[in-house]
């Protein structure tokens, strides 16, 4: 091994270190996408804030909990949440005429907690069978702790949702709470993952787009290397997020129908494979910048984009969210298209984030507590009430025929980048949950997309080999 090979190996290690010392594990995505800060265009514009649970970054103390107005003597509801920012539309929707004539002396008690707090907090209440609230937001990436035993602490919704189910986008409103054909949440945010790209950087070399193919896309980074400076993008090597955004665009995911690992199919291996050979075999992308706080996006990550070190992406609405609050001088330059053909079953999108509201089994109110996620999801006025706050794109479908959602995108150079949105989702791969999605995610990260993206290990053979991983921990 030389010594330009050692010296990387021992940064390498130490990149690993530094990230277990920090408690990252199989929230790390969510929790890197939660923590850029953003600050969303104008209402008329059309990007969502960072929200792949919908969070800012976690707290560091529990926030005093906030009530909704009700006379005296009426009911009270607890609402536990992580996110401050994800519950400014619901308490819109709680002084809304449409909540107050149905229930006017009805109070809801909402707690914000730390992150990782409230998910634990959660479980332990459900698992004792007293202490949970009424009603909770969980996080698509923690969902998984709650489906361990033989009892759900959840109260099914799908009776309650009924023919609504046909104006959602399943895949991100219910299949990330779904388990065993039951729905036990309910999630607002469409986050379909498209491509995007600096148009003027395009155009100057005179590439042809949007891209048809990825090997068309690969042929252009080839030009935008020749230059010496600029890659075409950034691989997050300490994240599972691009393979699982890949594998879904593939037609696969990390688990089967039945919750079972799958990720060595195929099409898992090709994903991999296709990230793998952007970097090494091609040389049209690069790492992407990490440190310990945030595997996903960082001050450094967003400072090479603004160097015009990397010139395109793919991300939900949320990781754009981050761009427009981070690379605010690049408005204007960039646009964004379906995910292009030659991978699998090319897919024209994937999903990737989300948070859903449940109603715990403990509470005694449950008609009011449906009526509030009602109200807040399955409304057009609940969910543009989001979009207005944090331009979160809804997975309700009427509510696309709003102009709102369908306005000029500053950012995107005027483009309508909710239509976008709109004509994609229905392509949305099934979303697949498991009992063992942290742990699995976990040791993908460190036992695969860290060897595979750093030490060039093989693909197929990290794959496999995670496989027995998955074996193991579901044993003890």
């Amino acid at each position: 091994m030389a010594k330009q090979d050692r010296d990387q190996t021992k940064k390498q290690v130490s990149r690993r270190s530094l990230l277990k010392l920090a408690g990252f594990g199989a929230g790390a995505v969510a929790l890197a996408a939660c923590q850029v800060k953003t600050a969303p265009e104008a209402p008329a514009a059309a990007t969502a804030a960072p929200a792949a649970g919908g969070a800012a970054a976690p707290a560091a103390a529990t926030i005093a909990p906030t009530e909704a107005p009700a006379a005296a003597g009426g009911t009270t509801l607890e609402f536990w949440a992580f996110a401050e920012d994800r519950l400014k539309f619901v308490k819109e929707v709680v002084k809304s005429d449409a909540w107050t004539k149905l229930h006017p002396d009805v109070t809801i008690n909402f707690r914000v907690f730390p992150y990782q707090e409230m998910h634990d907090k959660l479980l332990a209440a459900l698992t004792a069978g007293s202490g949970a609230p009424d009603i909770s937001d969980v996080e698509i990436s923690r969902f998984s702790q709650y489906i361990k035993g033989d009892r759900v602490g959840f109260v099914p919704l799908n009776d309650m949702i009924g023919d609504e189910i046909n104006n959602v986008y399943k895949a991100a409103a219910t299949d990330p709470w779904t388990w065993k054909g039951k729905i036990y949440g309910l999630g607002n945010e469409l986050n379909t993952v498209v491509l995007a790209y600096r148009k003027d950087v395009m155009d100057s070399l005179k590439i042809q787009t949007p891209f048809a193919t990825w090997d068309d896309y690969i042929a252009a980074g080839k030009q935008v290397v020749a230059g010496g400076k600029m890659k075409m993008a950034a691989v997050h090597d300490l994240s599972w997020g691009d393979w699982h955004m890949m594998v879904q665009h593939a037609g696969s995911t990390l688990f089967d129908e039945n919750g079972n690992y799958q990720g060595d199919n195929d099409k898992g291996v090709l994903a991999l494979q296709f990230l793998h050979d952007l970097v090494y075999k091609h040389k049209v992308a690069g790492i992407a910048p990490a440190d310990a706080q945030n595997s996903w996006t960082n001050p450094a990550y967003f400072a090479a984009f603004k160097a015009d070190q990397f010139v395109s992406t793919w991300g939900p609405p949320w990781h754009f969210g981050g761009m427009i609050a981070n690379v605010a001088e690049q408005k204007g330059k960039w646009t964004a298209q379906a995910l292009p053909k030659g991978l699998g079953d090319s897919k024209p999108t994937a999903n990737f984030g989300g948070t859903g509201t449940q109603i715990t089994e403990q509470s005694k109110h449950v008609d009011i507590a449906w009526d509030l996620i009602r109200l807040s999801n399955l409304t057009v006025a609940g969910v543009l009430g989001d979009f207005k706050i944090r331009t979160a794109y809804p997975a309700y479908k009427p509510a696309y025929k709003d102009p709102l959602l369908n306005a000029p995108s500053e950012f995107f150079g005027g483009q309508k980048i909710g239509e976008l949105y709109m004509q994609i989702a229905p392509d949305l791969t099934v979303f697949r949950q498991s009992p063992y999605w942290p742990e699995a995610t976990d040791a993908l990260t460190n036992k695969v997309i860290t060897p595979v993206m750093q030490d060039k290990k093989d693909p197929k053979a990290a794959l496999t080999e995670l496989r027995t991983e998955i074996d193991r921990l579901k044993k003890g």
